[in-house]
């Protein structure tokens, strides 16, 4: 079989909503950036009311009108609602429409679900309940700390791809060695692993210095990028030395004050260079990097923002000034393996 997957730009390629990335050797094209929708419900980080969906809705919409319908989610989102939400947005759509919306979704992941592949299957059901559809664009693994072998879980995955209820698969925050073994384990029943997606921004640069995104895109792996703007820290919201939200504080507060200073004084200054906002440089940069971002949007305008990270490339030295002052971060035994 021919091997058609593009997982990144090419060197040069100015990104574009019609620049089109193809995953899983044909079985997906998405465009270069995509909405995260972590936010869309989620009380316990974000803080989200019920007046809070009009914004949500906003944002959907606009990120159909501006060619960019590509929406990532996860059951655990507000306990489902993020996709309930997703399924009312659709709704005010044409049959046409809807078939051009591109849905991304996640298998939470905690230590007591075991049975694999009934305990899959039965949630990837109920997500697809909430999500008001039959099959899902791209079925993810939310991270690697299952008690079950990376390979009983790629059968239950394979499990869902044949019976027609997943068009593609990809995890979650899997470290190289993971990768390695979920891509083996899914080759072995004729599927590609179309995804990892990974905490990556330019305060937790660390999937690029430890080579997992190059192993990814060996492996003709995409990289999706989720709180590429720091959690809206990149933004210009907010000072080097705060105050931050209560509920980001103590990720925020953990950042070398002083190196913090300097990055985002240095993405202000791009930001003035190419005439787009603070965020919009965050997601080039994670762009040019060669991911796909999954910026988060809790409104229309917030949308208008980032997809205005379209249409230019950060040139090499401007690349290379946000990287002087960009975090490593770190990885954890319970979450974060990449």
């Amino acid at each position: 079989m021919t091997n058609i997957t593009k997982v990144k730009l090419d060197k040069g390629t100015i990104p574009t909503k019609d620049t089109k990335l193809v995953l899983a050797n044909g079985a997906l094209s998405v465009p270069p950036l995509s909405v995260g929708t972590w936010q869309w419900g989620d009380t316990r980080v974000w803080g989200w009311v019920l007046e809070d969906e009009k914004g949500a809705k906003d944002a959907f919409d606009k990120a159909f009108e501006l060619g960019i319908p590509f929406y990532n989610t996860a059951e655990v989102y507000g306990d489902g609602e993020s996709e309930r939400e997703i399924c009312r947005f659709k709704q005010s759509y044409t049959k046409e429409q809807q078939d051009q919306v591109i849905v991304a979704t996640t298998y939470y992941t905690h230590r007591d679900r075991t049975g694999f592949p009934q305990v899959l299957l039965s949630n990837l059901r109920d997500s697809l309940a909430r999500l008001g559809t039959f099959n899902v664009d791209l079925y993810q693994i939310h991270s690697p700390v299952h008690i079950d072998s990376i390979e009983v879980v790629a059968d239950a995955l394979a499990d869902a791809y044949d019976a027609g209820l997943i068009k593609t698969v990809g995890v979650s925050n899997y470290g190289l060695e993971e990768v390695k073994r979920m891509h083996a384990a899914l080759e072995r029943r004729s599927i590609s692993l179309a995804s990892n997606q990974v905490s990556y921004s330019l305060i937790r640069n660390i999937p690029e210095k430890s080579g997992l995104i190059q192993l990814c895109h060996d492996l003709g792996v995409a990289i999706l990028a989720y709180s590429p703007i720091g959690m809206g820290l990149l933004t210009g919201k907010y000072n080097a030395s705060g105050p931050f939200p209560e509920r980001r504080d103590k990720l925020f507060s953990s950042l070398e004050t002083e190196q913090l200073r300097r990055l985002l004084q240095v993405v202000k200054t791009t930001s003035e260079k190419y005439n787009v906002p603070q965020s919009a440089i965050a997601l080039n940069w994670c762009i040019v990097k060669g991911t796909i971002p999954l910026g988060g949007a809790r409104t229309g305008i917030q949308m208008e923002q980032n997809v205005l990270a379209l249409g230019f490339r950060l040139a090499d030295e401007d690349v290379d000034a946000l990287d002087q002052f960009a975090f490593l971060g770190a990885n954890s035994k319970e979450w974060q393996h990449g």
